[in-house]
């Protein structure tokens, strides 16, 4: 059998960049991307590398491997700029979080520390430090999508082909090969695969196969403003009320969750919250100027809240990688570091990750 490549990667955002570069090293690979690589990676992606998450501060899944594969993964392809050594600040913005909190620097004190309002003052006056706050020395922020290119490029530059707007149209499995059909615009051409890879994100909803994993979009938007002047000193990175980013002489505040949407167009009530709670935290924020509002999907699991990885239900060579939802930013590089395992032994995907009933038939 003549494949196209050993793999083909349907969708070019940060789980299939993830996928392509970690696959490139020992696989010929083919990305297909609908749109330009990084479409999705806006709106809905904070870009906070934060393993701590949630109002009560809960450990993400694997977390230490999950924050060393981060860095490892920016390293390998050359991009290590992309995420500076800042640290996340998580302010309490509850009473009822102070407890959590400290019980998460307690726990884990080799990667979280628990400032009291008087420390955070000293530290970063900008911020209001009502209840204390969480610092996290190895967490930060990632352009995420100044990643998914910096991924492509240096899986590009190990032989893998990345093709933009090239939408799929349907896919199927024989005995041989995994074959996709793509759109070429004025006709359309089937290519052969060991296997498939479907990274699709929010693009989901096209493909009833993909529709029955019990898969949810939520829509989340963001606003980038212009730095207040008053703002001398920039705090990093800050989870607590939304999300601040600092980037230039910008910040990125987040973001909101929209599951009742019909249409992705940034919203002026969703602008209006996200700008009243992150000034909460960063009372010079009351007189930014907003620049842009960007409005995207988070693609989750509604059973698990965690990534789906492995073959579709009742397939061997069509797979797919995708839910990544709010955690995204820590468990794709490091399900994408273990994939060519996964690929070998698809009863090595750990049981969290790995899709009901996919066990080859």
């Amino acid at each position: 059998m003549r494949y196209d490549a050993n793999i083909i990667i349907v969708g070019a955002g940060l789980a299939g960049a993830c996928a392509a570069f970690t696959l490139s090293a020992e696989h010929s690979v083919h990305v297909l991307e609908a749109d330009e690589p990084a479409s999705g990676a806006s709106g809905a992606a904070a870009g906070l590398v934060n393993p701590f998450m949630g109002r009560r501060a809960r450990p993400v899944w694997r977390l230490r491997e999950a924050l060393d594969a981060v860095p490892t993964l920016l390293e390998q392809a050359g991009a290590s700029a992309l995420f500076p050594d800042t640290g996340v600040l998580r302010p309490a913005v509850e009473p009822d979080q102070v407890e959590p909190f400290r019980k998460a620097a307690e726990e884990y004190p080799d990667l979280a520390t628990w400032l009291s309002p008087d420390a955070v003052q000293e530290r970063y006056p900008a911020v209001r430090p009502d209840r204390g706050a969480l610092f996290i020395p190895r967490g930060g922020a990632v352009d995420v999508g100044a990643m998914v290119r910096a991924l492509l490029d240096a899986a590009e530059t190990r032989g893998a082909t990345v093709e933009t707007q090239a939408p799929v149209l349907y896919w199927r499995e024989t005995p041989d090969a995994a074959v996709v059909e793509v759109d070429r615009r004025d006709d359309t051409e089937e290519l052969r695969a060991d296997r498939v890879l479907l990274a699709l994100g929010q693009g989901f909803p096209l493909f009833p196969e993909l529709r029955r994993l019990g898969l949810d979009g939520v829509k989340g938007q963001t606003v980038r403003v212009r730095r207040p002047e008053t703002l001398t000193d920039s705090p990093p990175p800050m989870s607590g009320r939304g999300y601040v980013v600092p980037d230039d002489d910008t910040l990125v505040l987040g973001s909101n969750y929209d599951n009742n949407y019909d249409d992705l167009s940034p919203d002026p009530d969703a602008t209006a919250y996200i700008l009243e709670k992150t000034s909460k935290m960063l009372p010079a924020l009351d007189e930014a100027e907003v620049l842009d509002e960007t409005a995207g999907v988070r693609v989750m699991h509604s059973e698990t809240n965690l990534p789906l990885l492995g073959p579709l239900p009742r397939r061997e060579r069509l797979w797919t990688f995708t839910a990544l939802g709010s955690k995204g930013l820590l468990t794709a590089p490091l399900l994408a570091r273990e994939l060519p395992r996964y690929l070998d032994d698809p009863n090595s995907i750990p049981d969290p990750v790995r899709i009901s009933g996919a066990e080859p038939s």
